[in-house]
């Protein structure tokens, strides 16, 4: 593998960079890579896919230097951060290095956290978003899962001290209470803030905080909108929009098309027509031609609004007219996401080729037409070829799997690759090595039930 190719996979999460890690004669031609990595984040989108701590730290292990590169990220953790994917990933590899006894990497995190909550604990203002508070407990997180239930005991003490009495609405956070749940069990957490409420008035107010929290959180006592309330609402709320169409009867799902059909404002006509982009209703038949009218529009949002509502039901109309955009160039992207709701074998290679003609490149976006990027249409290709009948005839899943910078949507795509037969043994190989736990764990699955095991360990 060349040094281009292992840093197009690596930093593309892909279990191919570890193998060659594993197997190559001198794994430390790629420590410049592998460093590279650790100091950038490396994962398109870390809310999805979860960070990729584990990944790097065993790469940098694999690459030799493993002292350099924790040394390294402790002093780029140490500084100050603008935004929060960087953090995160650094604790990671940070948490796994201390995992692994790195008593460093151990004290850097505490440091941070120390710095953190003397930080918060001087906060005037609580309102807003704040970065600072998000880091805080998503480090809280990863401390108690290194330093178990006494870690837990210590930050419940110190959040409820310092933080809470100042304003515990804006200090309390529900993930790192329920990370805890799951982590040492519901009882276990809950007798023992029952207990020390007793003892200590903060506590009280923590615990009896993260009861009204969840108590409010898995509520559903709102209630229901009548359609008149939604076509009154002039401040474009979709959720209300939303909330009314997954709770109103086949009639009033009717009348709420109508009246958005019928709605002269643009904006309104979009918020009314919102529910029923991605969701097809039991009952409801939506018209047509007037769909098709919408497609006239001058709006670009409500051209688009009008395809993904087809998409919902493809007829034999809206295949052709997805053809003729496609062979037309004009709005080939929304005619090919409208094909792919009602693709057939024969379209593959049309399929194939759209697909390769975009630039992947986490630096290309653009914010005009953020529906059309690399990503939405990898996206929509993953989906029209599940519901395809039969299996591809070109390699386009594997062109898909090698190039998409999104784990969670390579992991769709090896689900995928598996259900239609076409997942190679080389590929699955490298699927236990991925960046991404889900994939990771589906390859263990696969082989342990074929009674395979991996060749290398």
């Amino acid at each position: 593998m060349t040094k281009a190719q292992f840093k197009h996979d690596f930093l593309q999460g892909l279990g191919s960079a570890i193998l060659e890690l594993q197997t190559c004669g001198d794994p430390a031609r790629y420590g410049d890579i592998v460093l590279y990595g650790c100091l950038r984040n490396t994962t398109y989108d870390m809310q999805c896919e979860g960070d990729r701590g584990r990944y790097l730290h065993q790469a940098a292990k694999l690459a030799g230097g493993a002292e350099a590169v924790e040394t390294a990220v402790i002093q780029r953790f140490s500084g100050r951060f603008y935004y929060g994917h960087l953090f995160e990933q650094l604790a990671s590899i940070l948490y796994h290095f201390a995992e692994d006894g790195g008593e460093n990497a151990r004290e850097a995190l505490y440091r941070k956290y120390d710095c953190l909550l003397g930080e918060l604990s001087r906060k005037r203002k609580f309102e807003g978003y704040c970065h600072s508070r998000d880091w805080f407990f998503w480090l809280c997180v990863r401390l108690t899962s290194l330093g178990g239930w006494s870690a837990f005991k210590r930050i419940v003490g110190d959040v409820s001290e310092r933080l809470l009495p100042k304003d515990a609405e804006f200090f309390f956070d529900d993930w790192f209470y329920c990370d805890a749940k799951d982590k040492f069990g519901q009882k276990r957490v809950e007798a023992y803030l029952e207990k020390q409420s007793e003892r200590s008035p903060f506590i009280r107010e923590y615990y009896d905080t993260a009861k009204e929290r969840e108590a409010r959180l898995y509520s559903d006592d709102r209630p229901v909108p009548t359609l008149a309330e939604v076509l009154a609402d002039e401040g474009g709320n979709r959720g209300l929009v939303i909330y009314f169409a997954r709770k109103a009867s086949a009639e009033d799902l009717t009348k709420l098309v109508r009246a958005a059909l019928s709605e002269s404002d643009t904006k309104k006509k979009l918020t009314l027509l919102w529910p029923f982009r991605s969701r097809l209703f039991a009952g409801l038949t939506f018209p047509e031609d007037a769909l098709f009218q919408l497609l006239e529009s001058d709006d670009e949002r409500l051209r688009h609004t009008a395809y993904e509502i087809m998409g919902q039901k493809p007829t034999a109309k809206t295949r052709e007219l997805a053809l003729s955009l496609i062979h037309g160039g004009e709005d080939v992207e929304n005619g090919v996401s409208l094909l792919l709701k009602n693709i057939r074998p024969e379209d593959e290679t049309l399929l194939y080729d759209f697909v390769k003609s975009y630039l992947v490149d986490s630096k290309q976006w653009d914010w005009e037409k953020k529906y059309w990027d690399w990503h939405g249409v990898f996206m929509d290709a993953v989906a029209g070829l599940g519901v395809m009948r039969g299996r591809p005839k070109t390699d386009i899943l594997e062109y898909l799997y090698r190039n998409t910078l999104c784990g969670s949507c390579r992991w769709s795509i090896v689900r995928l690759m598996h259900r239609k037969k076409l997942l190679p043994e080389a590929v699955l190989q490298e699927c236990r090595f991925d960046s991404n736990d889900d994939i990771r764990d589906f390859a263990g699955r696969v082989l342990r039930r074929s009674n395979r095991r991996s060749a290398i360990y």
